[in-house]
């Protein structure tokens, strides 16, 4: 099946481009002309991914990855965030409220298709021998990509549970923020203040076991023994 992916702006023409060059690369494309609208449909039907403009009226770009992120069922949803302000300050602030990866609206439709093909290959890739790996007082299940804690699963996006993974398989390896990069992200075309938003994000999220991910200072970052 082709995967299904909802693009959120309101502009029509920015919509038009997104949706036909999304579909000669082989999606379902359904588009929402706002925020509302697009909680909506994600709601009332399943989707792979979403493609949604910061910049709307009424309930912004940022607003909606909040509101998707406080879902769990839409939780673990791939997002690439379109951006007409492309500064490091509006990127870490879309980070923060939830978004897997961000690129410009000026960006060619090339690019955004790409930038979309790394983010569902991630959600799909499991890539682990061991199902199950004991981290803290979470338990992380590959097959499943869930995190749990007490028996209760522990809210991640995509990206989260692919840095935990990685630091979690690979104990007192130091990871450098190019390291990470490659890994996770696949392209390096975001800047090392991505991957220390999320890694921010993430140990909040796992608290009290956020703590056995340590900064390398001038380095990187590892996951520090507990034997």
């Amino acid at each position: 099946m082709k995967p299904h992916i909802l693009v959120v702006d309101d502009e029509a023409d920015v919509r038009e481009v997104v949706q036909l060059n999304l579909g000669r690369e082989g999606y379902e494309v359904t588009t929402a002309v706002d925020g509302q609208e697009g909680l909506e449909m994600l709601k009332g039907a399943p989707f792979d991914a979403a493609v949604i403009d910061v910049m709307m009226p009424g309930m912004d770009g940022l607003t909606l990855c909040r509101e998707i992120r406080q879902d769990p069922n839409l939780r673990q949803l791939p997002i690439l965030l379109l951006t007409a302000r492309d500064t490091e300050t509006d990127q870490i602030i879309g980070l923060e409220v939830g978004a897997d990866d961000f690129v410009s609206k000026s960006a060619s439709p090339r690019l955004i298709a790409s930038r979309l093909k790394n983010l569902l290959r991630r959600t799909r890739q499991t890539g682990d021998d061991a199902s199950s790996l004991k981290f803290g007082r979470l338990i992380i299940d590959s097959s499943r990509r869930e995190v749990r804690r007490d028996g209760k699963p522990v809210p991640l996006t995509a990206l989260e549970y692919d840095l935990l993974n990685l630091l979690a398989r690979n104990r007192q390896r130091v990871f450098t923020r190019e390291d990470l990069l490659e890994a996770v992200w696949d392209e390096v075309v975001v800047n090392d203040r991505t991957v220390d938003v999320h890694i921010k994000n993430l140990r909040q999220k796992i608290r009290p076991d956020g703590d056995l991910i340590e900064t390398v200072r001038g380095v990187g970052y590892r996951v520090r023994r507990t034997d």
